[in-house]
């Protein structure tokens, strides 16, 4: 029986949520049953190609322009030379021109996977354009019930069409190097976050709150992991605010596992989350969380029982949740050791057990 041929189309492969996903996909799928191609539009420095090399074949379109419609040809004839059975894109442009190969192709199941709550500040022309790239794929994947109505509410996506896969971890990962927190005495207290320095993560209130929390524990200190467009600004609000001492800023890391082993609190202040996977990497490591009151977090995090659920866009709520865990040894005890069982429920395992289902019910429909 020849293996099935699964092609995932990126725009590149830096350290993204997507990007590591489909890692995941690689490593866990069974190299008998599945033959594994990846192609991407664009290079980063910091890609993963080298070790997404190791388990399945690597396609560099090397484009250099956004919208290039020759792309659109660079992929038909990948998918004419592949000639994959299924078809999986990931994020806007892949999706944009892979969908649009397709219409000269028509040879590969083709689905897409949707990483983010809709946008409705987008312009109408391109929501419109993604109403149509939906259309013509068998089925939409959304990391979450809140993508999900999101799809449905502003793309017009019939509920059927959408499938549920929620995002997920390796949890042994994480969980073997886990300390559990619940003890603050004596030494300094890491309060981390892990992530996009991006205006929707909310980052600026942390460092606000910061300023409260500084008031009553100086021996608290701040460590940003991730990269992104609002890195200077933070930066400069940390000096402003007279703080900078106790900010750290680190950059983007491909292995972040020493990070969480070094933190006694994570914090995740989004404006606006699809889902929140690195709450469950924080779960997983024996960290309590703070995470906003946020659709996509919300089916993470519940309150007071696996971590501590706060509104957007308020220092001060963040100050007081970190100050109640330093202050309640027991509840924080108690917010680990649920986060630990909630965290588990999301393991790769289970996950590509779903995926693997979801692409053997496509091909049946096609056959």
């Amino acid at each position: 029986m020849s293996r099935i041929k699964i092609l995932y189309v990126m725009t590149s492969l830096g350290l993204g949520g997507a990007e590591t996903l489909v890692l995941s996909y690689l490593k866990n799928l069974d190299p008998r049953k599945y033959s594994l191609f990846v192609c991407y539009l664009r290079e980063k420095p910091d890609d993963l190609s080298e070790e997404m090399s190791g388990y399945a074949t690597m396609i560099n379109l090397k484009i250099k322009n956004k919208f290039n419609p020759l792309t659109i040809f660079q992929l038909l004839k990948v998918l004419r030379e592949i000639q994959p059975d299924i078809t999986h894109t990931h994020l806007f442009q892949p999706r944009i021109y892979t969908t649009l190969a397709n219409l000269f192709y028509r040879k590969t199941v083709l689905i897409t996977h949707k990483h983010s709550i809709v946008n409705i500040k987008k312009h109408h022309l391109f929501i419109l354009l993604e109403m149509v790239i939906n259309f013509a794929n068998k089925k939409i994947i959304a990391i979450s019930e809140s993508v999900k109505n999101s799809l449905s509410k502003f793309e017009f996506i019939p509920h059927n069409k959408i499938f549920v896969l929620h995002n997920c971890i390796d949890y042994q990962k994480f969980n073997k190097e886990a300390v559990k927190k619940n003890n603050f005495d004596g030494n300094d207290i890491v309060i981390g976050i892990v992530g996009r320095i991006e205006k929707v993560k909310g980052i600026e209130y942390l460092i606000l709150a910061m300023k409260i929390i500084l008031a009553k524990f100086p021996n608290v200190k701040l460590e940003i992991i991730g990269d992104g467009s609002e890195l200077s600004n933070l930066k400069s609000l940390a000096e402003s605010s007279g703080i900078s001492k106790s900010v750290f800023f680190f950059g983007k890391f491909k292995d972040v596992i020493p990070f969480y082993k070094r933190m006694d609190i994570f914090v995740l202040p989004s404006v606006l989350e699809g889902f929140g996977i690195v709450l469950l990497e924080a779960m997983a490591s024996g960290i309590p969380v703070v995470a906003t009151n946020v659709n996509g977090i919300k089916e993470v995090v519940a309150d007071m029982k696996n971590g501590l659920l706060i509104p957007s866009r308020n220092p001060e709520a963040i100050a007081q949740a970190v100050i109640k865990l330093i202050e309640n040894p027991e509840l924080t005890y108690n917010l680990v050791n649920n986060g630990l069982e909630r965290a588990r429920n999301f393991d790769i395992q289970s996950h590509i057990n779903k995926l693997e289902n979801l692409y053997t019910n496509l091909l049946g429909a096609e056959s």
